[in-house]
């Protein structure tokens, strides 16, 4: 995803420089954009820095860990973060950088890698409202459809709850499957009579169907879809929200994980249950 917010950038006629801690993830980049060496670098050239990154752990160094962002970053420039973190992290993280008059703009998306290269994510944002429309035309590079929630960890409020939602959509098409499936019919069967009723979604429409086929191509990593449930639980007991299906919902990502699916995209949950199934006799 940061790699496509990126050549959006370019596309849209922007100056982009990038660093990556992983050096080797960026190389399909380097004839495109100016790859940095370090954060600090990246804080010297870029008026605004957009984050991009799997977890809090990475959040958190790449943003106040030693010679992050907020060791480098200059009065008056701009942070971005569409990393999906933890609520409470995102305030701290805004806070800090208000310390150095810097802006943090918390902007979790939806939409894959092909929509952030049309400019057609779904924009979530949690800032000072003054501070998101100073902003605005940057944002409106890289989404066409932008929802303002509040100021910091409101967004990613609203964002672990889409999770959820997408989340437990896929583990409920896998259950349908695996139901059919173990009675000897064709699962395909199901797929095509749910899109023809008016429950069909474009969820049903295109990764169904791909279930079925066992076509597990990643473009959100289940990894990063348990990542997100985990979170969700954790902020739900501390804000003392009662989710039970939440609850289970981890559990099932988290042994699909487990098994050798991390890499795999988040609706292998139909691989994990179609496994455990098949081992009951």
């Amino acid at each position: 995803m940061g790699s496509s917010m990126a050549l959006r950038a370019i596309r849209m006629g922007m100056s982009v420089v990038g660093y990556n801690r992983s050096k080797e993830r960026v190389q399909h980049l380097k004839n495109k954009i100016e790859l940095l060496s370090s954060i600090r670098e990246v804080c010297n050239r870029a008026d605004v820095i957009i984050v991009m990154v799997s977890d809090d752990k990475a959040d958190e160094d790449v943003t106040i860990g030693n010679r992050g962002i907020f060791d480098n970053i200059k009065s008056g420039r701009v942070v971005i973060d569409s990393s999906t973190i933890s609520p409470s992290l995102s305030r701290k993280l805004t806070d800090k950088l208000r310390r150095k008059r810097a802006t943090r703009i918390e902007m979790p998306v939806m939409g894959g890698p092909s929509l952030a290269l049309r400019g057609e994510l779904v924009a979530i944002i949690g800032a000072d409202r003054t501070k998101y429309e100073e902003n605005l035309d940057i944002i409106k590079i890289f989404a066409n459809r932008i929802f303002y929630a509040g100021g910091a960890g409101s967004a990613l409020m609203l964002k672990l709850a889409l999770n959820f939602l997408i989340a437990a959509y896929a583990e409920a098409i896998a259950e349908g499957l695996s139901f059919v499936k173990k009675a000897g019919l064709d699962p395909m069967l199901l797929i095509q009579i749910l899109n023809a009723t008016a429950y069909k979604t474009a969820f049903s429409e295109t990764k169904a169907i791909n279930m079925v086929k066992e076509n597990f191509e990643p473009t959100f990593y289940l990894k990063h879809m348990a990542k997100d449930l985990n979170i969700a639980s954790i902020t739900a007991y501390e804000i003392e929200a009662f989710m039970p299906a939440l609850s289970t919902l981890k559990e099932i990502y988290r042994g699909a994980c487990n098994s050798g699916l991390a890499d795999l995209d988040y609706s292998a949950v139909a691989k994990f249950l179609a496994e455990l199934n098949s081992s009951k006799r």
